[in-house]
């Protein structure tokens, strides 16, 4: 039966021509096939906890978001470089109530081209401030797969530059022992003797 190149990594067997050092080599690489199924499964679980942490914070923050309507008191300045829905956004003099009989006048975006006394919808905090809107649920799904993302490039390089290290490592070992046995052999394989010292040319 054909072994994968995995299996052939892990295999125990005894074999005669496998040094140790080969063996660990072949465990580390082992380690680095395997370490992006473990960044995967990193990446999903991270992912998956920035989804919830920022879902329950969106939802605690959208129960103090509040849509209003609001006049603007002041023209349009010109418009901003961002949009929102493809609609070019512009600074304009607002006013609206909230709460009930509290008056606020603030500067917001609005629509390009709004006429002075044209109504738009301002998000406010319970003290009736200029708020953010509630994040929606796309921001929060590209904020848990960015981090995922991110998580698993952690992952990846961290045993990358892990199993480099180790394999230099025994890569350094195995050469010294390589010097050591070629030391004791080679005189030996070559039919030279070793000379003592004193000894004549």
């Amino acid at each position: 039966m054909k072994r994968g190149p995995l299996h052939r990594l892990l295999d125990r067997r005894t074999n005669e021509l496998r040094r140790s050092a080969d063996r660990i080599r072949g465990h580390w690489l082992a380690v680095l096939a395997l370490s992006p199924l473990v960044a995967v499964l990193c990446a999903i679980a991270v992912g998956l906890a920035v989804w919830q942490a920022e879902s329950r914070t969106a939802q605690a923050e959208a129960l103090h978001r509040h849509q209003v309507s609001a006049t603007t008191v002041g023209e349009a300045d010109r418009a901003l470089p961002l949009r929102f829905n493809s609609t070019p956004l512009a600074m304009a003099r607002t006013t609206w109530e909230y709460p009930a009989s509290h008056r606020h006048t603030n500067s917001v975006a609005v629509p390009a081209g709004t006429p002075v006394g044209g109504t738009v919808k301002v998000w406010v905090d319970d003290a009736g401030q200029v708020a953010p809107a509630p994040r929606a649920s796309g921001e929060l799904a590209s904020t848990a797969v960015a981090t995922g993302a991110g998580a698993f490039g952690v992952v990846v390089l961290a045993a990358g530059g892990l199993v480099w290290l180790r394999l230099r490592s025994v890569e350094a070992r195995s050469l010294v022992q390589w010097d050591r046995e070629w030391e004791c052999v080679e005189p030996r394989w070559s039919g030279r003797t070793r000379r003592g010292p004193g000894a004549n040319g």
